[in-house]
């Protein structure tokens, strides 16, 4: 079980872990607590909230998702507050509250090509079943983004887009120079990354004033200087792949990526 971590003034992250549980936060303020993204189920959720309850008595009043998949949406009930989300995002989970997440449908959304073995296992392992989904719906939509006021510390949210979810936002936690991520770097489901998703990405992530960044599905805090590593490492393979040329030393990261670009290029052709 990840364990509840003070990371700056007012924000507190429970890490990723398994089988799929990607990074939660709370923007504590003097006036009212905001969750980040909500989770992976309900047990995942009130772990969560338990969790930050024991170490600041808060009880967040919303919820605002970075994007729709479901890792991070299915806990979003359990909140029991208003759930924020970009338009596409709301579209999304309405979409995901229609759809049948028994054993037998995600069976069959496998059998299609709709959904990743992988994909299935995670909601099974992560749900067990027979299992009751209760995707709550957005109470307040935003479009390019909107700020939200704690209480001496302001959570600014932002659509950017990109290869991973085109409607994916971030979260910039401001005075603590926190950048909650979510997925927005990684590669599409279909493991295609393209330099007109992700360079504008890429350039709006640097744009925030941020020093500490939280990922989605890393088990650590990035600095500024990671996150700008990371991209250099992005633009590398996306040049490599463009030219046909080598990249001089490659570790695994610039691998992935130019397995990642060549598959955007073969996608585009």
């Amino acid at each position: 079980m990840s364990v509840l971590t003070r990371i700056s003034e007012h924000v507190y992250w429970m890490p990723p872990g398994p089988p799929d549980r990607p990074s939660v936060c709370a923007v504590v303020g003097d006036r009212r607590a905001l969750m980040l993204d909500a989770g992976s189920s309900k047990a995942h959720t009130r772990a969560f909230l338990d969790a930050l309850w024991a170490e600041t008595a808060a009880r967040p009043s919303a919820v605002v998702y970075t994007h729709s998949h479901w890792d991070h949406v299915f806990g979003g009930a359990e909140v029991g507050g208003l759930v924020m989300a970009h338009a596409s995002t709301a579209a999304e989970l309405i979409k995901l509250a229609a759809m049948d997440w028994s054993d037998e449908g995600l069976d069959r959304r496998v059998a299609a090509g709709q959904a990743s073995p992988q994909h299935a296992a995670n909601v099974k392992a992560e749900l067990p079943s027979p299992r009751t989904v209760e995707v709550a719906p957005a109470d307040i939509v935003f479009q390019a983004g909107l700020d939200i006021e704690l209480g001496g510390v302001t959570v600014c949210v932002r659509h950017v887009g990109g290869n991973h979810c085109a409607e994916s936002s971030v979260m910039c936690v401001e005075p603590d120079g926190l950048l909650f991520l979510g997925d927005c770097m990684y590669d599409s489901p279909a493991g295609v990354l393209t330099a007109e998703s992700a360079f504008p990405l890429h350039d709006a992530i640097l744009e925030f004033d941020a020093e500490l960044y939280v990922d989605g599905h890393e088990a650590s805090v990035f600095s500024r200087s990671d996150i700008e590593a990371l991209i250099e490492k992005m633009r590398l393979a996306e040049k490599a792949v463009r030219e046909g040329s080598a990249i001089e030393a490659p570790d695994e990261d610039t691998e992935y990526f130019v397995q990642a670009f060549r598959a955007g290029r073969a996608t585009a052709s």
